[in-house]
């Protein structure tokens, strides 16, 4: 299946025509390349319309049973109080495209009208499992996704999907909705032993699984239909094959009552209001002046007070309080484990690197550090580059560091300060002009940031809509195993209103 798709992505990106590939910086052109070449397609072929909706689920009473958590926040959302939800598509082209993401869009839009919801996408057209999850070290863990869509071939043999999953399960709290692969080419079935790998790592860390592999040539025996009615080259849907899917991986995102929530386990939601009534030994406490307790909410305005919040976790979130009337905040600095919270170096992060020219995988793709990091702007020179690609030297340069070494495709890099490290696996040259027919020039730079997972101070959001549930992320990626202190302290700027805290507490150790 792999090596069909592969084969298949290229024939298809080639044939769109080499005058049109994309050259763009922005990772998401995988996004706008796929909406044009949907757009060539359809000027041939228009979509029939409308096409009939999937028949029920066999085993709908089941789902939505592992979307809890994302599930609830988008149906509890009402005219009156709207909560933020944080989706993200993560895969390669099957879902990469924009004709999807917004087919997605709007379905959501459509059933949870007063979710407040974030849906990004983040696919890698080209990208199987055994390169995602080098990818998935910038994109995903540190993205704070309350439900996370995902789709990829491959990876299976090598162990890379489950490593994959793992991590997710150790980094972050999201709940995952797992698609497995529609008909392509000229199957008359799906793999089996694909479909069943999918199932048992679905049910091994807790997924929600659209049973695509299964639904797929389901609908096209019910409704007289054949493959290439959904296709647009043999494997990317085309315009209706995008509702399809759509249709199908979406009608999993329901609260289903049927099954209780783990997520008591996973992300604990502390009211402050509760404090106030509790033990004082509770984990959040105050110290100096009190803080003034109204509404349901406690608010602090003078610097001789503070809220200290003790936990396990990685992250927490602090949901602003609303009164009525307030026009104007103030603001409270963040101290961690009773120290500045900026001098923890642990809590930096580093975004994935720009694409190369003419595509959008990126030029790296992973970048990580044996020292610790500094928050500045990084950059890759290209100084030397074979014509076939298979030889190059480059160059680093942190905006703060300064140059900071040269290394080549001979070996694995580590920079002169110990703050870039990049395997030789992870250039990609080679793909690049494989793919894209082009070259790396000479001058041709890549760009990434190290980025702080920290607020230093915090000011709670007075926003025009008062049914929007305002809510920021102060710290992420602690250690889960540790016993943290997080303090809040008002500068003295105006009144800090402060709702609850939300602790994440990653299911895998």
């Amino acid at each position: 299946m792999k090596k069909f798709f592969c084969s298949a992505f290229l024939i298809a990106m080639l044939c769109y025509g080499a005058n049109n590939v994309y050259c763009q910086v922005n990772p998401s052109s995988q996004e706008h390349f796929e909406m044009d070449a949907l757009k060539k397609y359809n000027a041939l072929h228009p979509a029939l319309s409308p096409i009939p909706p999937p028949a029920p689920a066999e085993n709908e009473a089941l789902l939505g049973a592992h979307l809890t958590r994302s599930a609830m926040l988008l149906e509890m959302s009402t005219r009156e109080r709207r909560f933020p939800v944080r989706i993200i598509i993560y895969g390669q082209s099957i879902t990469g495209s924009k004709a999807f993401t917004d087919d997605v869009a709007d379905y959501l839009k459509n059933k949870f009208p007063y979710a407040d919801i974030t849906l990004e996408n983040k696919c890698i057209g080209g990208f199987g499992g055994e390169a995602i999850i080098r990818t998935a070290t910038h994109d995903l863990y540190n993205s704070r996704a309350d439900l996370i869509i995902f789709h990829v071939y491959g990876g299976e043999k090598g162990g890379e999907l489950e490593q994959l999953f793992r991590n997710i399960r150790k980094y972050t709290t999201a709940d995952i909705l797992l698609m497995n692969h529609h008909l392509t080419g000229t199957q008359k079935a799906p793999i089996e032993s694909t479909a069943r790998y999918l199932r048992y790592i679905a049910n091994k860390y807790d997924c929600e699984l659209a049973d695509i592999s299964y639904e797929w040539p389901k609908y096209l025996a019910d409704n007289k239909m054949v493959l290439t009615d959904l296709l647009r080259d043999g494997t990317h849907p085309n315009a209706n094959g995008n509702w399809l899917l759509t249709q199908l991986v979406c009608r999993h995102i329901k609260y289903n009552p049927l099954f209780p929530s783990g997520s008591y386990n996973t992300v604990q939601t502390l009211n402050v209001a509760t404090v106030f009534e509790d033990s004082p030994a509770g984990p959040i406490t105050f110290a100096g002046k009190p803080w003034d307790h109204k509404n349901g909410m406690a608010i602090g305005q003078s610097p001789d007070s503070k809220l200290k919040l003790t936990f396990y976790g990685s992250r927490v979130d602090v949901i602003a309080g609303q009164i009525p009337k307030m026009l104007k905040t103030g603001s409270v600095r963040i101290l961690l484990d009773a120290r500045n919270i900026e001098e923890n170096h642990s809590l930096l992060a580093i975004t994935r690197p720009s694409p190369g020219p003419g595509t959008w995988f990126p030029l790296v793709r992973r970048v990580s550090f044996v020292k610790p990091l500094i928050l500045e702007d990084w950059t890759l020179r290209v100084d030397k580059v074979s014509a076939d690609s298979t030889e190059y030297t480059f160059s680093v340069k942190g905006s703060k560091t300064g140059f900071d070494g040269s290394g080549s495709n001979k070996k694995n890099f580590v920079s002169n300060s110990g703050r870039v490290v990049i395997d030789s696996i992870d250039f990609m040259f080679i793909p690049v002009r494989k793919t894209f027919k082009v070259v790396i020039p000479v001058g041709f730079e890549s760009h990434w940031s190290v980025i702080p997972l920290y607020e230093q101070t915090y000011h709670p959001e007075v926003g025009s809509d008062r049914s929007k549930v305002y809510k920021t992320t102060l710290v992420q990626g602690l250690n889960n195993n540790t016993l943290h202190t997080l303090e809040l302290v008002p500068v003295g700027d105006g009144p800090v209103p402060i709702e609850a805290f939300e602790i994440h507490r990653p299911p895998l150790r």
